[in-house]
């Protein structure tokens, strides 16, 4: 293998279809990061989760970040600077606010947590992985400046010293070293609208999907899953079957 880079954020999203918190380290299993989009909001009326890439009624929630506590329930941070723990009585007003309609907070997938269970709308992959190569490529592409990786939500964006274009197509089928990990990749991470929608600081911008669409086959970064529980931290040198 070679060293091809290094990481240069980690991220953990404790409630999908909302903002993550930025690391210095993860733990991750093949069975995924502990706390990652366990829960996730969804509409009390046809107990369907948030689809914020298909409903533009969802896309307030690109404006909230959770992150989570050494102990108990996620906390959800609202622009004006509020902060609601899963648990707070004032969060299905403050929530109901925010979006125009009433939203609850419900667990995805079983749990011991007194919270409705809500169905998962994918199965999340332990890690996802995205490449300051790939998104320098989809910026000249697309004709953009720059482009920010919050709208790909990693929860490893590796910072590249070599090689150009969509360079996480070819670790499809293959492992990667991230420190002393060995990672295997599983597959492409295929995109939708969620990489175009407005979020703090971040105007909409289609051009974004139109570029992976055109030049990547819809696809920007990878799945990954360890062989075993690894942690992975800011700085560990990236290495690559290349």
């Amino acid at each position: 293998m070679r060293k091809i880079g290094r990481v240069q954020e980690v991220w953990r999203y404790p409630v999908s279809s909302v903002g993550g918190e930025a690391l210095s380290s993860i733990t991750v299993a093949p069975e995924g990061i502990p706390g990652d989009r366990r829960f996730a909001l969804f509409d009390p009326e046809t107990g369907l989760a948030a689809a914020p890439e298909r409903e533009t009624r969802w896309r307030p929630a690109l404006f909230i970040t959770a992150s989570q506590p050494v102990a108990g329930l996620p906390v959800l941070h609202f622009a004006d600077g509020a902060q609601h723990g899963l648990d707070d009585p004032d969060l299905p007003e403050r929530l109901a606010e925010h979006f125009g309609f009433p939203v609850g907070i419900g667990l995805a997938g079983s749990g011991d947590i007194r919270l409705p269970v809500v169905s998962n709308r994918y199965t999340p992959a332990p890690l996802h992985l995205v490449t300051t190569a790939s998104v320098a490529a989809l910026a000249a592409a697309a004709g953009l400046s720059s482009i920010d990786t919050r709208r790909f939500r990693p929860s490893v964006f590796i910072e590249t010293q070599d090689g150009q274009g969509f360079m996480e197509n070819d670790w499809v089928g293959q492992s990667i070293r991230i420190g002393e990990a060995e990672i295997r990749v599983t597959e492409a991470s295929r995109r939708c609208g969620m990489t175009l929608v407005a979020q703090p600081g971040l105007s909409e911008e289609p051009d974004v999907l139109r570029g992976i669409m055109r030049h990547n086959k819809r696809n920007l970064g990878v799945y990954a899953t360890p062989t075993g529980p690894v942690t992975v931290s800011v700085g560990d040198p990236v290495y690559a079957e290349i």
